[in-house]
């Protein structure tokens, strides 16, 4: 039995495999439930703008073409990776009434987003993007005040094995008689499946490539040198990597797996958000200024975008892996824990001495009164500033890299 009335063989498999409403039994897994029950009161019921959000190929377009078919309402699509405002504002005006999609739409700056608000406000165009990241992390407050968010959960192998098996009798049905079926079958599917990363479109381009190899030295060919799914591990080797890259100050290597990932498609806002925590973490106080740096990064490819904003990325990233390090301040954090875990442990109090109360606030030695700003005087709770001598080790150890060892040099000559 065909599935598919039309071929279209211009179309890749995974686009000639979506389901329709003629087909609509072959949607499958989270998607699924959510067209049963989300969207058929979006149909029934009450209208609302919405962000589907989940991982790659689990059916966030899918479920907007059939909303737009089902209901028989315009319905106009454009990337956020490479449309702007003038493309968006030119699908306002061709869907009025009908069913605006805007893929990747956590790409868009903040201007672009922006442009939205008007439409959510009115309602003259529905709304509905879809997200490979969290809404409340790539989404400004204005947007996610105005739009219903819906998770859309990943396949699982057998939700893709499924559709691959199904894919393999569509082949068939247009008419390739060459196709290795004992293979394909039996170990092709499985195999795929395992490798897809629950990624249904990910698989069906891989299986398309592999159904039509006719020896296993081609089919070997197709499997090594098909470009990795950026499944989460993936996703987060390549995070690993950068970060290391830069704490061990190679900017080549660092800047190489940015724009992997970037290639593999990974939002540049995540990367910087990695390199503001890397500014504090392994730069710190040794160059004050990364962390300023890595924070207007940000701002500037959220102001300009891409491509524009990986000459920024690149400046980040760059500087991050060039300058002075220590994790010094970061380092400290761990040991004043364990003075409180301490004290909760032995009953020891941790009220700060009378002096540096509202109460004490009479007994207060200003620094500013003194020289050099500084008076000798203990600020930490009686038992822990004990503690701190036993061990003889302060929480804050400056280095002496770059700024710090300025630091470094002052708290020595005032705590003699």
């Amino acid at each position: 039995m065909t599935i598919f009335k039309e071929h279209h063989q211009h179309k890749l498999l995974a686009e000639r495999m979506r389901p329709t409403l003629q087909t609509i039994q072959y949607l499958v897994g989270p998607a699924r439930k959510i067209w049963e029950k989300d969207i058929h009161f979006w149909i029934t019921k009450c209208k609302y703008h919405g962000i589907f959000w989940g991982p790659p190929g689990c059916g966030k377009t899918t479920i907007s073409k059939l909303l737009a078919e089902s209901c028989k309402i315009p319905y106009e699509s454009l990337s956020a990776v490479n449309d702007g405002v003038k493309e968006i504002r030119q699908a306002i005006e061709l869907c009025r009434g009908g069913i605006l999609f805007i893929d990747e739409i956590h790409r868009l700056t903040k201007s672009q987003q922006d442009i939205l608000l008007p439409v959510l406000e009115s309602c003259d165009v529905w709304l509905i993007g879809s997200t490979t990241e969290a809404p409340n992390t790539s989404l400004n407050a204005a947007i996610l005040s105005r739009v219903r968010t819906i998770y859309v959960g990943p396949l699982k192998e057998n939700d893709i094995i499924e559709s691959l098996s199904r894919s393999l009798q569509f082949l068939q049905d247009e008419g390739h008689e060459q196709l290795d079926l004992p293979y394909l079958e039996k170990e092709a599917i499985s195999k795929i499946a395992k490798m897809s990363g629950n990624d249904l479109r990910f698989a069906l381009n891989l299986f398309e490539n592999i159904a039509f190899c006719h020896t296993n030295s081609e089919r070997e060919h197709v499997y090594k040198n098909i470009l990795k799914h950026f499944s989460e591990k993936n996703h987060y080797d390549l995070i690993s990597a950068l970060i290391k890259s830069m704490r061990g100050s190679d900017p080549d290597a660092a800047l190489f797996y940015a724009f992997l990932l970037l290639d593999k498609g990974e939002d540049p806002r995540f990367i910087l958000r990695r390199c503001i925590i890397f500014a504090s973490e392994d730069v710190g106080n040794a160059d004050p200024q990364a962390l300023s740096l890595a924070l207007n990064c940000l701002q500037a490819v959220e102001t300009v975008g891409m491509p524009e904003g990986r000459i920024a990325l690149a400046q980040c990233i760059t500087y991050l892996s060039a300058t002075a390090k220590s994790n010094r301040a970061y380092r400290a954090i761990d040991v004043v824990r364990d003075w409180i875990q301490f004290a909760k442990e032995n009953g020891k109090s941790t009220q700060p001495p009378i002096a540096l109360t509202i109460k004490g606030r009479h007994e207060y030695k200003y620094p500013h009164d003194y020289d050099n700003n500084f008076i000798h005087y203990i600020y930490l709770p009686e038992e822990i500033d004990k503690l701190k001598k036993a061990y003889k080790k302060n929480a804050y150890q400056p280095s002496s890299e770059g700024s710090e060892k300025k630091l470094l040099e002052r708290l020595r000559n005032l705590w003699k």
